[in-house]
């Protein structure tokens, strides 16, 4: 799903104006940070953009879901603090709902999809990392074979000069 999400959300999720008045806000009230202050850059970056892309928002949820320090350090302050933590795990959800939507259709959705629609839309129906595992386990399974013959081999061998 997260796949779908960088190839579907790339840059063009809008930032709210209440975000980037929290932004200056957030900027404006950590006066002793400087540029190795972690937060310190992403938030001029932010400040500046209109939009931002689903991989800034999951570097931003990963600092909060990491964080283990105050609510009051100049990190946290820097990078939102729980206002941003929301509006971040709100957007990310939202995001992951629409694609998961879009990824089981319905019986009805099915009947709607006419043929010329069906190049576009076969990508997003197959899921081709379970072909993959399918096909990774068996490869596993034969290495795992293949190591067992040889042991086997030798032990024969071992036994055969006693």
């Amino acid at each position: 799903m997260n796949s779908n999400l960088y190839n579907t959300f790339q840059g063009n999720i809008p930032i709210p104006k209440e975000i980037k008045s929290l932004l200056t806000t957030s900027f404006a009230q950590v006066k002793g940070a400087d540029e190795n202050t972690e937060g310190y850059n992403r938030n001029q970056e932010l400040q500046k953009q209109e939009q931002i892309s689903y991989g800034q928002l999951k570097r931003i949820k990963n600092f909060f879901d990491n964080f283990q320090g105050l609510e009051n350090d100049p990190s946290y302050i820097l990078n939102g603090g729980s206002r941003m933590k929301a509006w971040v795990n709100n957007t990310l959800a939202q995001m992951r709902n629409n694609v998961k939507n879009n990824e089981r259709p319905t019986e009805v959705d099915n009947a709607k999809v006419q043929s010329s629609d069906y190049k576009t839309n076969v990508n997003t129906l197959n899921r081709s990392s379970v072909a993959h595992k399918a096909t990774s386990q068996k490869h596993d399974t034969s290495m795992a074979e293949q190591s067992v013959v040889e042991s086997l081999r030798r032990i024969k061998e071992i036994i055969s000069k006693i």
